[in-house]
């Protein structure tokens, strides 16, 4: 694959970044941010998971410009129905445009297209699944129609991200990664501060650069709760405001 010399400078200081980083949801972030400035795209979304009884159980998706409802009525009731479920299967990783998968006219008839594409606007995917060994999870962008297909090299640049994100999700987790691994670190940290579970769920919510407006609305509290929140976890965690707070927990 031949890239232009600013892209590969650019993909070797985000490998740098990633062979330094072990926080599992700083990971989807980092591989989130760098995918939006290199490959453009409408929406997207960044999964682990784990293979169980022959199944994908799906965990902790993470998404930078897809709306918290969108992401959560994908994995409810649409996940199971993707027509790219196939790859999931898999034992090697794969690297897939939807357009090579299925023509265009009978994606157009699929449930998902119709229900849960079209509605966003979404209508070409790129997508990988993480695997080595284990299955690790999965990444996947959309474009509109007008913006036109994915190209070979996109795809060979997400393949080549894979290979190396899937090689340090593999050191980081030789055995493979559980959704009590994220849970580990909300009870280190609840532990540490004395926080409620609902502050854990604030704190998290605001690991995804997400707004008070936006906070409330994913949590279906208000604004007015939502600050209350934060200014309890600001007393207990000894900030002063939401920098000071990021960089605490990173």
């Amino acid at each position: 694959m031949e890239l232009s010399n600013t892209r590969w400078y650019n993909f070797q200081g985000f490998l740098l970044g990633l062979y330094r980083q072990n926080r599992l949801d700083e990971i989807q972030k980092m591989v989130m941010d760098y995918l939006q400035s290199e490959i453009v795209h409408q929406c997207s979304m960044f999964d682990y998971g784990r293979a169980v009884d022959e199944a994908i159980l799906f965990f902790h998706p993470y998404s930078g410009n897809l709306d918290g409802q969108a992401l959560q009525d994908y994995y409810q009731n649409y996940q199971q129905k993707d027509y790219t479920v196939w790859n999931f299967s898999r034992t090697e990783p794969v690297v897939y445009r939807d357009s090579d998968l299925m023509p265009d006219h009978l994606r157009e008839k699929s449930r998902i297209y119709q229900q849960w594409m079209q509605p966003l606007g979404a209508y070409y995917g790129l997508g990988c699944t993480i695997v080595r060994r284990h299955f690790y999870g999965s990444v996947t962008m959309f474009r509109t129609k007008e913006m036109g297909d994915f190209t070979g090299e996109e795809l060979s640049l997400l393949g080549l991200l894979n290979t190396h994100l899937a090689s340090h999700l593999q050191m980081l987790y030789p055995n493979g990664i559980r959704e009590s691994d994220f849970r580990a670190v909300d009870e280190s940290l609840m532990g540490k501060y004395h926080l409620t579970e609902r502050e854990m769920e604030i704190l998290r919510q605001l690991g995804e650069g997400l707004t008070n407006q936006e906070i409330g609305r994913r949590l279906c509290i208000s604004e007015v709760t939502v600050k209350k929140h934060m200014s309890h976890i600001f007393e207990k965690m000894q900030v002063k405001n939401r920098n000071q707070l990021l960089l605490k927990l990173h």
